[in-house]
């Protein structure tokens, strides 16, 4: 039997299994990572490769490692040239940023730790956990830490999910059999207004110029992160942990994060291919999409063709794991809010015994950027505590 079990791998789940091995928390034998993935973050790696996002999001101090500076260490080892970091916030390129989690996978041995399997039940034993997979096998450990991500559940809406019942060429962005997009049929349409519907708008428009149309709901929102710099330490947070209920917490997180927003660069981009005429930008709501003549039917009452439509609506609102958790919920009592999320201990993330969360599970105690990579560290820093 082993000491940790970390359900999930990968940019939360990778995050504290490097630091519980580089501190020496726990001894490699000892962890085991399942993920129904071959090999570390590489779901993260497809998504970010599928829409050729060029920087991340979030500032250089945020990566797996300990050390905050460990990324401005790694360009000047590495000999990467300064370009590699982006605007004010030292923004890392993906290139870089992949490269230094590769890094320290390989460091801490990482593989040595990993179970490709997908989880489909949790049960507490006397005084260790069983896990359970969908090729039929268990592992025993005495902790578990659930790290799981949104991304095995891409949103589709209502008229999206007709449409694809009747066969019609749709995909969302991060489905994994997403197509060869040099293969797609133009013209293309991408649904959504956020930074992946436009990171997705400027990599098909290569591929077919002016044949590409972005459709949002709103006007485009322009943030440089995902919610406000003040929810990285106390200007926001301490309100936060003061409120006890956990309905408000949902309400401040929900207002808290700029959905659906892009960074002010991609604007400029967007808005520059556009009056190139290599793209089209328009302001409406799909209502509904006729398969026989590949039509397209907006709230406005206007129409437009389109070959191919590709989904970037973001995820379903679900706590994830929710199918196969929900045993483990009821057997266990584990206490949830109304949305649906765990109610966790604040200073270690445990939800029941010795079973710890991490990533949007961890939410309602870490805040908005719970599911970011800043959330991670928040995370592993509580976390670490316990273990």
């Amino acid at each position: 039997m082993g000491k940790l079990i970390i359900i999930g791998g990968g940019i939360q789940g990778c995050t504290l299994a490097v630091h519980l091995l580089k501190t020496q928390k726990i001894k490699k034998k000892d962890l085991m990572i399942i993920d129904k993935n071959a090999k570390p973050l590489q779901n993260w790696t497809r998504c970010t490769e599928t829409i050729s996002m060029p920087y991340l999001r979030s500032p250089s101090v945020h990566h797996l490692d300990l050390n905050p500076f460990s990324l401005e260490k790694f360009l000047k080892r590495e000999d990467y040239n300064k370009g590699h970091f982006y605007g004010y916030y030292d923004r890392p390129s993906l290139e870089m940023f992949n490269h230094h989690c590769q890094s320290l996978i390989d460091e801490v041995e990482l593989m040595d730790c990993w179970q490709q399997s997908s989880v489909n039940g949790l049960e507490r034993n006397k005084n260790h956990w069983v896990v359970r997979t969908d090729e039929g096998k268990s592992y025993k450990s005495e902790k578990i830490v659930l790290a799981i991500g949104l991304s095995e559940h891409p949103f589709w809406p209502e008229w999206a999910y007709e449409a694809k019942v009747k066969k019609a060429s749709i995909h969302h962005v991060f489905q994994k059999d997403i197509p060869d997009f040099n293969k797609l049929d133009p013209a293309v349409t991408v649904v959504g207004g956020g930074i992946t519907a436009a990171h997705l708008t400027l990599k098909l428009m290569t591929l077919f110029p002016g044949e590409v149309t972005m459709i949002y709901r709103k006007e485009l929102q322009i943030h440089t992160f995902d919610s406000d710099p003040g929810w990285q330490g106390p200007m926001y947070m301490e309100n936060f942990q003061k409120t006890k209920d956990y309905q408000s917490r949902r309400k401040m997180i929900f207002e808290a994060r700029h959905k659906g927003s892009i960074t002010k660069e991609l604007y400029h981009r967007l808005r520059k291919a556009e009056k190139e005429g290599k793209i089209q930008l328009v302001k409406d709501e799909v209502t509904s999409f006729s398969v026989d003549t590949n039509t397209m039917h907006f709230q406005s009452g206007l129409t437009q063709n389109t070959g191919t439509i590709i989904l970037a609506t973001g995820f379903h609102s679900a706590p994830p794991g929710i199918d196969w958790l929900e045993n483990t919920i009821n057997q266990e009592r584990l206490h949830c809010a109304e949305c649906g999320y765990p109610i966790v201990s604040p200073a270690t993330l445990e939800w029941g015994e010795e079973l710890f969360v991490m990533g949007p599970l961890a939410e309602l105690e870490i805040g908005p950027v719970a599911r970011n990579i800043a959330g991670a560290r928040r995370a592993v820093s509580r976390i670490l505590q316990a273990i």
